[in-house]
C-alpha cells in the first residue's frame, strides 16, 4: 500500500467508524477497526477514542511481527491473530451492536438461514466462549474456534466481522445485525421459520 493507498484506507475507516457510531454499533469509546496495510503490517484505531470523532491521527500502524502496540487499541492482539492466521482477510470490524451483542450475552447465535440475504452474504457466524477482552487468550480462542467464520460473537462482549475489504466487512456486519434483530422480533410471533434446507444454492456465500 503506497501513501495514496494509505490515505484512502484511513478515509474509508473514518467514514465507516462514523457510520457505525451513528447506527449505535460503537457507543462511547467501544470497538476497534483495522485494515491490512501490507502482508505484515496493519492500520488500527487507537485506544480510548470515540469512533464518531475519529480522524487520521487516531489510526496507527502496527507490525504483526514483534508488535509495539503504542497507542493501538487494547484489543490489537485479536486483530493480529486473525491477520496472521487468515491471509485472505483485509479488514476487521469489532463493534458492540445491540442485537448481535445481545445474542452474544445470551450465548446464542442467530440462524443465518432465517433470511435470504443473510444466507447469501453473511457467511458463517460462530460463538466464542468468554475470555477477558484484549488478552492473548481471547485472540487464541477466537482463531482456535474457527479460521473460516465471517462473523464471531464474543460471549458477553461484542462482535467481530472480517472480510476482504471494508465494504464487504461492513455489509456482513450490518446484515448480521439485521438478522439478529429479525430473529428477536420473530420470537414475539412464535419464532422464525428457516429457509428450506432443500434450497442449497442460496447458502453459497
Amino acid at each position: 500500500m503506497n501513501n495514496g493507498g494509505e490515505i484512502r484506507a484511513k478515509t474509508e475507516l473514518i467514514q465507516t467508524a462514523r457510520a457505525l457510531h451513528l447506527s449505535g454499533f460503537l457507543p462511547a469509546t467501544d470497538g476497534n477497526l483495522s485494515v491490512r496495510k501490507s502482508e505484515r503490517r496493519i492500520l488500527i484505531t487507537a485506544s480510548n477514542i470515540e469512533k464518531g470523532n475519529l480522524n487520521e491521527a487516531d489510526i496507527v500502524e502496527l507490525a504483526l511481527d514483534n508488535p509495539d502496540p503504542g497507542r493501538a487499541s487494547s484489543e490489537w492482539r485479536m486483530h493480529r491473530a486473525v491477520y496472521l492466521a487468515r491471509e485472505e482477510i483485509e479488514c476487521i470490524l469489532h463493534v458492540h451492536s445491540p442485537y448481535l451483542t445481545a445474542f452474544a450475552a445470551a450465548h446464542r447465535v442467530p440462524r443465518v438461514n432465517l433470511l435470504a440475504e443473510a444466507a447469501m452474504t453473511c457467511g458463517e457466524i460462530v460463538f466464542i466462549p468468554f475470555r477477558i477482552p484484549g488478552t492473548a487468550e481471547l485472540a487464541e480462542t477466537l482463531i482456535r474456534t474457527s479460521r473460516t467464520a465471517s462473523v464471531y460473537l464474543l460471549a458477553n462482549h461484542g462482535v467481530v466481522a472480517v472480510g476482504k475489504d471494508v465494504m464487504e466487512t461492513r455489509h456482513r456486519l450490518e446484515r448480521a445485525e439485521f438478522l439478529a434483530q429479525t430473529e428477536w422480533l420473530c420470537s414475539f410471533l412464535g419464532g422464525g421459520v428457516p429457509i428450506d434446507s432443500e434450497t442449497p444454492d442460496i447458502f453459497k456465500v
